[in-house]
């Protein structure tokens, strides 16, 4: 479900939001990458259980969209390559970013 505040947030606001409900789900923020971080302008990575996380930002025919990408090994984590890209629309509710990263992640169940 769309919410009316977040759509017409800036992506910046819109990533940091999706950010904070990773760090929820219980997602620890790195200081690895830090080269194509400053370099490529690539956003920080997150540690979630075993796998590590990054949430980007693009537009598909005009709408935007929030990335959650995900990398399983830490060598990749560490230049920046993420395996796996699933686009949650960027006007999403945090109940609804809860829910997508979940599914993705495949995390159990439960409300924020």
């Amino acid at each position: 479900m769309a919410n009316p505040e977040t759509s017409s947030a800036r992506p910046e606001q819109q990533m940091r939001r999706a950010e904070r409900v990773l760090e929820r789900l219980g997602a620890v923020p790195l200081d690895i990458n830090r080269h194509n971080r400053e370099l490529l302008g690539q956003r920080i990575t997150y540690l979630l259980g075993s796998l590590y996380c990054r949430i980007d930002y693009a537009e598909f025919d005009g709408k935007p969209f929030l990335l959650l990408s995900a990398a399983e090994e830490k060598k990749f984590a560490e230049i920046g390559l993420m395996e796996d890209i699933d686009a949650i629309p960027a006007d999403s509710d945090d109940e609804t970013l809860e829910r997508e990263f979940r599914a993705v992640l495949e995390l159990p169940p439960t409300g924020i």
